[in-house]
């Protein structure tokens, strides 16, 4: 019998993600707190990766584990602003 782990970082983990949504690594952001394990697990997939400053996070994760997060957000909303920026759509709820 031969384990198999699920679970962030894994590819297999994303990969799944992305199959169930019927999307492409191109086409999907992953929004973590985690350097490690949500941003540099996504990005080893061909997600773009936004850690954000909240939760697990630590002032100077984003220099950690050799991982370079596509984008460093103070919280949720501002990762969806940035998403949001990089597509060319603008902010509606202003």
């Amino acid at each position: 019998v031969e384990a198999t782990i699920i679970g962030k970082p894994e590819s297999s983990f994303f990969e799944k993600a992305l199959q169930r949504l019927d999307a492409k690594a191109e086409e999907a952001v992953m929004i973590g707190d985690d350097v490690r394990d949500d941003v540099g697990g996504a990005q080893g997939c061909g997600l773009n990766g936004i850690l954000v400053k909240t939760g697990k996070y630590r002032e100077g994760d984003e220099s950690r584990h050799g991982v370079k997060p596509w984008y460093l957000a103070k919280d949720f909303p501002a990762a969806v602003d940035a998403i949001l920026r990089e597509n060319g759509v603008s902010d509606q709820r202003h």
